[in-house]
């Protein structure tokens, strides 16, 4: 979580500065890019990190193995999005990313070396040197785009910047892991790992359409302007997210896979795990969302302003994004790779379907179709999850119940307070409305029943976490 907190910093300096030194169509372009690379990315690891984590242990020529495969399938990709850059040029019908998507297609071999050395990592629950990939990688990202950005470069600083953080990280995975690949040679056991990862690749596959068609849908309709605006939005509300979900997933996935046959813990783990996730995540979102005029203000600055209803929108999806996520997660752990491919099917279809409908209004539409679709399939979905597992639905709404019904009025406290301060700056109004959330949410948090006991749970688990790493120095 330290960790993740520099990530963070580092990703809100970006926003923030390069906001100010590139355009809207540079991330556009980029972003035009991403999108169809994605797709090709989906086969780079072919789920096999993740069949490496689930498996309590794992004989080192199986780790071998793998670590060649996944460097095949890196080369291969790297060979396929290089000879297809002209196409992804026509596509858009922007000449100047064909040089641009060759770059890119470099990531794929060179995270691909590093692949089976970060999965070590997290199996073995190292996630200090994991941690350090990360930060260095994203520090590297950041200088190289700044430095780049400054001297007129445009988009290719960005290009420039993703491919030296990807480099940074792989390097310190290779070096930290305690792993060192053999010659290439097949392994015992070869073949169910392989199809555990057919499952996760397949799933990521039909995943694409509902994580990339917006931003394919929307730079096709309208452009690289709107795009730029769309990409910033989800990129802004991602990073909240991902700051709390990343490091909170890498420890529950091994851990769930190592209660996998003990129902009870199994169970209790989940909702431990939910609450605090619930509890981190939501009011967050909520405040960020009821904010988001004041929140794009101090961010990226006045020239981003049509930005703010989009980043609304895809807040009020970032309420149970984080919490509902477990599902995969529980899934994966049990080794039902089979289920959460079907679950992606599903998944992909319906927000598939609300992207093609709402771009119809440009990117506000695609942000409000994307918040109604992750509501209306939320309960089916946690059904078909949790079925013949440990877990009910009601275990996910009542982990979520109390900060929700919290977040619900504080956002509006705040909403009204940072409105009617909006005329005295972005600054003004964000810290007013931070404080009154914060006021109006531990009151009602509190009032609730069993909020103080909640709370009194978080504090004994923050003081035995401190404990323990006072006891290991």
């Amino acid at each position: 979580m330290a960790a993740q907190g520099v990530s963070v910093l580092l990703q809100i300096v970006s926003i923030v500065v390069l906001a100010r030194l590139l355009l809207p169509e540079d991330f556009g372009l980029i972003a035009m890019i991403l999108a169809i690379t994605a797709f090709v990315g989906l086969f780079k690891d072919m789920g096999l990190s993740t069949a490496s984590v689930q498996r309590v242990s794992l004989p080192a020529e199986q780790v071998n193995a793998l670590f060649w495969v996944n460097v095949a399938v890196g080369a291969l990709l790297t060979t396929l999005v290089l000879a297809g850059s002209p196409l992804i040029a026509w596509f858009y019908g922007r000449p100047e990313l064909v040089p641009v998507a060759a770059l890119l297609s470099l990531t794929f071999l060179i995270s691909s070396v590093g692949a089976q050395h970060a999965a070590t990592l997290q199996r073995e629950l190292r996630f200090l040197p994991r941690a350090l990939a990360e930060v260095l990688g994203a520090l590297s990202n950041l200088l190289i785009a700044l430095v780049l950005a400054l001297h007129d470069f445009g988009y290719w600083s960005l290009a420039w910047g993703t491919l030296g953080g990807t480099t940074v990280t792989t390097i310190i995975y290779f070096t930290t892991s305690g792993f060192r690949p053999g010659k290439p040679r097949g392994a015992a056991g070869l073949r169910s790992l392989i199809g555990f990862g057919a499952n996760i690749t397949a799933f990521e596959l039909v995943n694409y359409f509902h994580r990339n068609l917006d931003n394919i849908l929307i730079g096709r309709v309208w452009g690289a302007g709107a795009l730029g605006l769309y990409s910033r939005a989800y990129q802004l509300m991602m990073m909240p997210i991902n700051s709390l979900r990343t490091p909170i997933n890498a420890v529950a996935f091994p851990a769930l896979s190592r209660l996998q046959g003990d129902p009870p813990r199994f169970r209790h783990y989940y909702k431990r795990v939910a609450s605090v996730l619930a509890f981190a995540s939501i009011p967050l979102m909520g405040f960020l969302s009821a904010n988001a005029e004041a929140v794009v203000g101090v961010a990226l600055g006045p020239s981003w302003k049509e930005l703010s209803p989009i980043f609304a929108l895809l807040g009020l999806t970032g309420l149970i994004q984080p919490v509902a996520s477990l599902r995969g997660l529980v899934l994966l752990s049990l080794g039902r790779s089979q289920r959460y491919l079907a679950w992606g099917v599903i998944n992909a279809i319906a927000v598939s379907v609300a992207f093609l409908i709402g771009v119809q209004w440009g990117p506000i539409g695609v942000a409000a179709a994307y918040a109604i679709s992750n509501y209306l399939i939320l309960y089916p979905s946690l059904v078909f999850a949790f079925k013949e597992t440990p877990l009910h639905p009601l275990d996910f709404f009542t982990t979520i119940a109390k900060p929700l019904a919290a977040t619900a009025v504080a956002a509006l406290a705040s909403m009204f307070v940072s409105t009617g301060l909006l005329e005295h700056g972005p600054t003004t109004s964000l810290i007013a409305g931070a404080l009154a959330f914060t006021v109006v949410f531990g009151v009602c948090f509190l009032l609730l029943p069993g909020g103080l006991r909640e709370v009194r749970d978080y504090a004994g688990l923050a003081s035995s976490i401190l404990k323990s790493k006072r006891g290991s120095k």
